[in-house]
């Protein structure tokens, strides 16, 4: 019997990388070796993702890919890699919502950041919004 349970990619409410790191996290507790790992995502990502990345891959089979290149080939059309300067202009423009906590606040920042390649500078970037990095 598997340990926990995958449920099938909808782009309109799932992000490709959290699925991503879901189903790999599957493989671990499932104990699912290299040579299944094609095998199993395909049959867990569903019918129409599957379809998508049968014509992103097209002339070759989905089953004759690596579980890398699949990854690769669907993040490229599902998660492109943002624009920094809109990322930055989102993080920057995102004010504390009426009612909302710091904590909740401080969050939706942390996530807004993923893409601003704050690096080191990320507390800086953080204080000049006026939440404490203590959080």
């Amino acid at each position: 019997m598997p340990i926990g349970k995958i449920e099938t990619f909808d782009d309109t409410n799932d992000d490709w990388n959290a699925y991503v790191e879901r189903i790999e996290q599957y493989f671990i507790a499932n104990e699912i070796k290299d040579d299944k790992q094609v095998a199993v995502m395909l049959s867990l990502m569903g019918h129409k993702t599957h379809g998508l990345l049968r014509n992103l891959a097209a002339p070759a089979k989905p089953s004759s890919l690596s579980f890398k290149t699949i990854v690769k080939t669907l993040q490229k059309h599902l998660s492109p890699k943002p624009l920094l300067i809109a990322e930055r202009f989102h993080f920057h423009k995102r004010n504390q919502l009426e009612g909302e906590t710091v904590s909740t606040y401080f969050a939706e920042l942390k996530k807004l950041s993923l893409y601003c390649e704050f690096g080191t500078n990320l507390n800086d970037a953080l204080r000049e919004t006026n939440v404490w990095t203590t959080q």
